[in-house]
């Protein structure tokens, strides 16, 4: 298949990879990690699977974009090498060929010490343990190569820059020079990997995204159009189409290996403080989700297969991303004008339920659930991101709209076909108006703003209060 200039291509598993055998062997091959979050060595099970598929896939290095360690102990950053080395003896693959850590220390590894002193007898103790107090040395120590604060590797000829979490923060201190300094090496349309831990500001995964750094970054990446950068910290699922932008330079969020952290505003999702704390429905449990991808660079475009290592499948369509066009052709703005929007099939129906249930908080009062089909690619051409639910109201002739709510699908952050069980949405009952019928509409709804039309419920007839 030949690239469109300007264009990206979208697609799911047998056709990715059909299209880039069509292109032969690519120019390198990359495994991509974030957020593992070793704690013991059963901790460190799907790491090692992880590892290994990237081993049968014959990467030639593996990103790891920090938060390695979760208590920030050596003796965890130890359990992250040990189990390296045992799938990379010597950094090598069983051919011998040579196999790159590209690892980074992220907030965890530096900074959860903080939290847990009272697990150690005594303050020296606690240091000697914790990584933030000799990051060189557990470094040396565990991963088995010098370490800097910032830091360049050269793999098959592609330029990879990791910039290490330091203590309470990532502000882009030095990375301006840093980057400066090797200028003629970076410039040009040949594209240069860089890594960090948060997010980029207000880049993959937009403004909403948890877990962002000062903003610093986005305005030094910026004069390097050919700059493709990664990050994890916000836990964000493959499935969000959002994990990567477009502008100035390109945006990848790493998603995690450890669990999905939604993002916000939905009634079964959660932010730390956020209005959904109050919720009637519980947060969507995701300990299931575990993710991470396999980048393959060619001469003209860069491709990403997004990987489940829990159920060692597919994740949504893979991404296949040009080289050497002009704009931003991968800009949300941009893909929100292609994007297909996700609709019902005629025979969808939405029916409500009714009862006494626990809200987020285990208090329990008289709810109204609201059932309707989870909208998939396989059943019905296009999958959805989330769910609007609004209520509609009548008294008499007057129609009026009022609350209204937007849901996740109970397995949203996996492949598909684990996400075929109905979509519910819960209300209280006094959440809905008094003294008018009320009904529920509902709209299927894309990541970038498209909505679906909507399907309803039967009218319910009015409620007095008690």
């Amino acid at each position: 298949m030949m690239m469109v200039a300007g264009a990206a291509i979208f697609l799911e598993f047998p056709a990715f990879s059909k299209t880039l055998k069509s292109k032969g062997a690519p120019n390198l091959k990359i495994g991509i990690l974030s957020d593992i979050h070793i704690t013991d060595e059963a901790s460190a099970e799907t790491y090692r699977h992880a590892l290994e598929y990237f081993r049968s896939k014959g990467v030639d290095g593996v990103i790891i974009a920090g938060d390695m360690a979760d208590h920030g102990f050596e003796s965890e950053l130890k359990i992250v090498g040990d189990t390296w080395f045992s799938v990379f003896p010597g950094n090598k693959a069983p051919d011998g060929s040579r196999v790159e850590p590209i690892f980074i220390y992220g907030n965890h590894d530096v900074n959860n010490w903080k939290w847990i002193r009272d697990k150690f007898s005594s303050q020296e103790a606690h240091e000697k343990e914790a990584i933030r107090f000799h990051p060189a040395e557990s470094w040396e120590r565990c991963i088995k190569e010098p370490y800097s604060r910032i830091y360049m590797k050269t793999v098959k000829g592609y330029d990879f820059i990791g910039f290490h979490w330091d203590d309470d923060h990532l502000d882009g201190d030095g990375l301006a020079e840093f980057l400066g300094g090797r200028h003629r090496t970076l410039s040009g349309s040949k594209p240069f990997f860089y890594f960090q831990h948060p997010h980029p500001r207000n880049t993959c995964n937009g403004p909403w995204a948890w877990g962002q750094d000062d903003g610093t970054v986005t305005e030094i990446l910026s004069h390097y159009p050919n700059c493709i950068a990664f990050s994890g910290h916000s836990h964000c699922p493959l499935t969000d189409e959002r994990d990567l932008w477009q502008g100035s330079f390109t945006s990848i969020g790493t998603s995690s290996l450890r669990y999905m952290c939604l993002i916000g505003a939905r009634e079964n999702s959660y932010v730390d403080g956020g209005p959904h704390e109050d919720s009637e429905m519980k947060k969507i449990g995701t300990g299931d989700g575990r993710q991470g991808m396999v980048m393959y660079a060619y001469d003209d475009c860069v491709a990403f297969e997004k990987r489940d290592f829990v159920n060692d499948e597919p994740l949504r369509e893979n991404w296949i991303i040009p080289l050497g066009v002009s704009g931003a052709p991968m800009s949300f703005e941009e893909r929100a004008k292609t994007a297909q929007i996700p609709q019902f099939n005629p025979e969808d129906k939405v029916y409500i339920t009714r009862g006494t249930g626990e809200d987020r908080n285990g208090d329990k009062h008289k709810q109204v659930t609201v059932h309707f089909p989870s909208v998939l690619k396989c059943t019905h051409g296009v999958r959805a991101f989330d769910y609007e639910v609004k209520v509609e109201a009548r008294y008499v002739d007057v129609m009026m709209e009022d609350t209204t709510k937007r849901v996740y699908s109970p397995k949203c952050y996996l492949g598909e076909s684990r996400d075929r069980e109905e979509v519910t949405c819960v209300f209280a009952e006094n959440e809905l108006p008094q003294h008018y019928e009320v009904r529920f509409a509902v709209r299927p709804c894309e990541c970038f703003g498209g909505k679906g039309a909507p399907i309803r419920s039967e009218w319910i007839p009015a409620q007095t209060a008690d």
